[in-house]
């Protein structure tokens, strides 16, 4: 055990160190300029981590880091760790990686505790719900919780994303008002 937590300290600072909560600044600051090619920005669009939010994507040691900020100046509420794909590289996120994500990403007096695996963007019934909590795990979705509320979900062993209440909270308030905006522009029959 002593040798996996010296392992895992060392490689911290060398996978992870940008953390949930920062400034755009800060994950400047550790990984230089995000990477703003043809690919990344399709991807962006195509796949927002946050509909309508700032988009960020870096390349660090092997690891492709995407950020959302929901304002420029304010703090990274949604992020996705994936390893860049490239012979002779498994794709799949170790435990021990996911450990140092995890630990990165822990600030003191916080901890983490396993949770029911449940998709935020799925329908909320609740048969669905169970069906996910109960399968979720088998198709490699494993879901945690910090003591502030922030998630952190292992997605298929490929991706960690882990987000803030802010992000979900976010998200339902441009639900509810596009929502809003479809049952105003309701003909009068």
């Amino acid at each position: 055990m002593r040798i996996l937590f010296l392992f895992v300290s060392l490689i911290v600072p060398a996978i992870v160190q940008a953390r949930i909560g920062e400034s755009v600044t800060q994950f400047a600051d550790r990984y230089g300029m995000p990477k703003n090619t043809v690919s990344t920005k399709a991807a962006d669009k195509m796949s927002p981590l946050i509909e309508g939010a700032i988009q960020r994507t870096y390349e660090y040691q092997g690891w492709k880091i995407r950020a959302a900020f929901l304002q420029l100046d304010g703090p990274c509420v949604r992020v996705d760790y994936q390893k860049i794909f490239k012979a002779g590289t498994n794709p799949q996120i170790q435990d021990y990686e996911l450990e140092a994500i995890t630990l990165a990403n822990t600030p003191a007096g916080m901890s983490w505790k396993k949770v029911a695996f449940h998709n935020p963007a799925s329908p909320d019934k609740i048969f669905n719900k169970a069906v996910e909590a109960y399968f979720g795990e088998a198709f490699g979705q494993k879901m945690w919780q910090r003591t502030d509320g922030a998630i952190l979900w292992e997605r298929s062993g490929l991706i960690v994303r882990l987000e803030l209440p802010a992000a979900r909270d976010y998200e339902a308030q441009m639900k509810a008002t596009s929502e809003q905006k479809a049952r105003a522009s309701v003909s009068q029959f």
